[in-house]
């Protein structure tokens, strides 16, 4: 490693960052957000570093210019399949983009032959220098990308790879007969008993084995999945893995969410984020703005505008297996709702949206539910209310927290995942321990005591949150610290 002039390190790594998402072009999860942000902070820091997608008829390139960096063909379920490759620069963080594009496998996102054949198209692109490098690592996401390392074992290529599991569930079972699809043979594959029977292979479980470190989105879930209880059948194989599996947890684009903050409450987020001395000598200023929001929000929502009540919201999706939404719809149920407001943001289940919805329908003046994703909306909310409900049964990183606190809204979360590595109990936040509506109840009664009877707490509270860092820069860090772990031969 050396320095260049100003200080800016370098690195003698290259690195192909291979996704299946990347806004501006397509978005559907929080790893487009990963993938936006991270690697611009890994350039910042000295990495040589594209990124590798497939294009699929959703992609959109609106004021990008694209070109063509070439085609290659490779051989796929027994006939020659021609790729070509699309060039572009990231919008906002010009770090280079190399989109993979063929009509019959990378068109639609259908799973069953788009990864398998999307992953040996990238290992050939590799091969055939279709990338500006021969990279010495390749940083797989999730099961998208997770059979690249069996491939590169397989081929016995000099790279190292890493992959980082977003979210075990999506694991990706598919029919064995996919790796003699891709040239393989199927006995350099690994089948539990119970999937071997059915003749079915974990993707996601060839990327754990075959991957020389693998990465997860914060410290406490990189140690919940070892445990039976968060393993989603693959913690044995996890364990085996023991001492290459790293928790980095997930930041935020805080310049991409001053563009929000500048709309409303400017003055005291630009002051914060280019002079972060002057904080407490401006919190009182924020705390005025934030109530000016609070009532605003209040009068948009048909509310009683008070400030003596406590706004609080749910912003995510609804997913009744993860984000806990039989708990939280418990807890509504057992308060006064007179004397609570609340805002929901968020679809998914429309099974769920009608159990919310009849809140609504009776007490209209306290319950909005808003059964969408309006990106406006969220940070409108992140800006007004008073706390966040995240009562997420698992959580592997988690985002909206760290939103929240970045304008000022305090977290209720329940004691899982990166909840436990962003939110200290009692100083920025609210942590419950066990899963269910009267621990829910628990803790927010004594949040909103805390709020109503105790505002100077309260308020000290709301500065810890306000200076809690999330930036990008930590989590690139450590990823580094891994490359070059990678880089030397230590893994």
């Amino acid at each position: 490693m050396q320095k260049h002039p100003g200080g800016v390190q370098k690195f003698f790594m290259k690195v192909l960052f291979a996704v299946w998402e990347l806004p501006p072009f397509f978005k559907v999860g929080g790893l487009g957000d990963v993938a936006r942000a991270l690697p611009a902070d890994l350039i910042r820091m000295g990495v040589d570093i594209a990124l590798v997608i497939p294009l699929y008829k959703a992609v959109r390139f609106d004021n990008v210019k694209k070109e063509k960096a070439g085609s290659f063909s490779i051989k796929y379920d027994g006939q020659e399949e021609t790729i070509e490759v699309i060039k572009v620069s990231h919008p906002l963080n010009n770090f280079p983009v190399f989109f993979l594009k063929n009509k019959k496998y990378l068109d639609v996102v259908e799973h069953m032959n788009t990864w398998p054949f999307f992953n040996k198209a990238i290992i050939e692109g590799v091969k055939k220098n279709i990338f500006p490098f021969y990279p010495d690592i390749i940083h797989c996401n999730d099961v998208h990308t997770s059979l690249i390392p069996l491939i590169v074992k397989e081929e016995k290529l000099k790279i190292k790879t890493m992959v980082t599991i977003h979210n075990l569930a999506h694991q990706g079972r598919v029919n064995k007969d996919i790796l003699e699809k891709m040239g393989i043979n199927e006995n350099k594959g690994n089948f539990l008993a119970w999937e071997h029977a059915s003749k079915q292979l974990n993707m996601l479980m060839e990327a754990i084995i075959y991957a020389d470190v693998v990465t997860t989105v914060s410290p406490t879930y990189a140690r919940e999945i070892m445990t039976e209880e968060y393993g989603s059948g693959l913690d044995e194989v996890l364990r085996g893995k023991e001492g290459r599996v790293f928790g980095i947890l997930n930041g935020i684009n805080i310049s991409r969410y001053m563009h929000h903050g500048k709309r409303r409450i400017c003055e005291f987020v630009k002051k914060r984020v280019d002079n972060p001395d002057k904080i407490a000598t401006d919190l009182s200023f924020y705390l005025e703005k934030k109530r000016e929001n609070k009532k605003k929000l209040q009068k948009k929502l048909g509310f009683e505008i008070r400030d003596d009540i406590p706004l609080s919201c749910f912003v995510g999706r609804f997913d009744p297996y993860q984000k806990g939404l039989e708990i939280l719809h418990r807890m509504i149920r057992k308060l006064d709702l007179e004397n609570h407001q609340f805002v929901i943001l968020g679809s998914g289940n429309v099974e769920w949206e009608e159990r919310f919805a009849w809140f609504n329908s009776f007490y209209p003046k306290n319950i909005s539910c808003n059964f969408t994703f309006n990106e406006e909306l969220a940070h409108e909310i992140y800006e007004s209310s008073d706390f966040i409900l995240i009562p997420s049964k698992f959580e592997p990183c988690g985002l909206i927290q760290m939103l929240a606190m970045f304008f000022g809204t305090i977290p209720i979360a329940h004691r899982t995942g990166g909840l436990i590595d962003s939110i200290k109990n009692n100083h920025n936040g609210f942590l419950f321990d066990s899963y269910s509506s009267e621990t829910l109840l628990h803790t927010y009664n004594k949040a909103v005591n805390l709020l109503l009877n105790d505002r100077k707490t309260y308020d000290v509270m709301v500065m810890a949150a306000l200076t809690a860092d999330f930036s990008w820069k930590k989590s690139a860090m450590e990823y580094i610290a891994l490359y070059e772990k990678l880089y030397s031969g230590e893994y």
